[in-house]
């Protein structure tokens, strides 16, 4: 997702070189202090004198309103000034205004590319990883998974949770990348571990299903649990299937069903089908072929849904309608009517 605010990266300078750099790090430390008025006066001698990172800094002030009027075309001329000494925060700065139209500033694709490619080059994480992206969506370049790959590998690298599940994906699926499974979990997990849901959902799977990795259904509930935490309803389905079956952890329908029910309330079209498996069976609940049918239905309105679900719905349908009512189906039709209302305005 490309960022829809300005982000302002501390710059990391070694503290004992110049004058100027010593007198740039007094600057820093009082805008980080929030002595805004002293930070202002030693940015703009900084700043006037061509210091790229005073410039950028200075540039954030008149953005954001801070010990001065917020004033766009200063902000702009300052972020100007930096990136065109090379000041990657600066043109990143300059990429996500062009971008977004920040300020009332026109939204200008092709400039934004320029910019976060330059800034993305000089190592800046965040615009490696939204250049991935723009890659992706072919915003301001032509589309290209081949650099959308490699930049989201260099922001991986870096540590971007988000950089380091999409090029995980890219190896799942040879997008850009040759197909490589081993590679996929290694992402998956390094982005899991700082805790990325849905890599933890993933790596869950591949735990669990034994994908290119020795089986472990407890290590495969850990991470579901985890990501399930979050609100990745995807894993509450997978963790409310293991205490269906015992796999991994406890067996427990009852568990089972209100871990089922959770993911069914948060609108997850598996997680209200087997709810709806569940009424019609009994486990975990009472036998109830109203609630299943309204859960079925629910499940039923969703689009985009897989064939082998649209063919698991067709089943049970077709099953639970040769032992209700009309009335029955018809009381069903306005449960799941009233729970989807409730769903949506939520």
């Amino acid at each position: 997702m490309i960022p829809r605010t300005l982000l302002f990266l501390a710059v990391l300078l070694p503290l004992a070189a110049t004058p100027a750099r010593a007198d740039f790090a007094s600057a820093l430390a009082a805008y980080n202090d929030g002595e805004y008025q002293q930070a202002l006066s030693e940015l703009h001698t900084l700043a006037e004198a061509g210091n790229a990172d005073a410039q950028s800094v200075l540039a954030l002030m008149y953005i954001e309103g801070q010990a001065v009027r917020p004033n766009m075309g200063e902000a702009l001329r300052w972020y100007v000034a930096a990136a065109e000494q090379g000041q990657m925060d600066a043109q990143y700065a300059l990429a996500i205004i062009a971008l977004e139209g920040v300020g009332g500033v026109a939204v200008d694709e092709a400039t934004a590319a320029l910019w976060m490619e330059e800034s993305a080059r000089r190592g800046h994480m965040y615009a490696q990883f939204d250049l991935g992206n723009m890659y992706v969506n072919g915003i301001g370049l032509e589309r290209d998974h081949a650099e959308a790959a490699r930049w989201f590998e260099a922001a991986a690298e870096q540590g971007h949770q988000d950089a380091q599940y999409n090029i995980g994906t890219l190896y799942m699926i040879g997008q850009g990348v040759g197909v490589n499974p081993i590679a996929s979990i290694e992402w998956f997990q390094r982005a899991a571990e700082q805790g990325h849901a849905t890599a933890q959902y993933n790596l869950g799977l591949a735990f669990l299903n034994g994908e290119h990795i020795e089986p472990n259904p407890a290590a495969a509930a850990g991470w579901f649990r985890l990501s399930a935490e979050q609100g990745q309803t995807n894993a509450v389905v997978a963790l409310g299937l293991m205490s269906l079956e015992g796999e991994g952890v406890a067996r427990d329908q009852e568990v089972a069903a209100r871990l089922l029910r959770q993911a069914a309330d948060a609108g997850n079209a598996e997680g209200q089908y087997l709810l709806a498996v569940l009424f019609t069976r009994g486990l975990g609940v009472e036998q109830d072929p109203v609630e299943a049918y309204a859960w079925l239905e629910m499940a039923d309105s969703h689009e985009g849904i897989s064939p082998q679900l649209a063919q698991n719905l067709d089943d049970l349908r077709q099953s639970l309608a040769g032992v209700m009512t009309a009335s029955e189906i018809a009381e069903a039709n306005a449960v799941a009517r009233a729970r989807a209302n409730a769903i949506a305005i939520n």
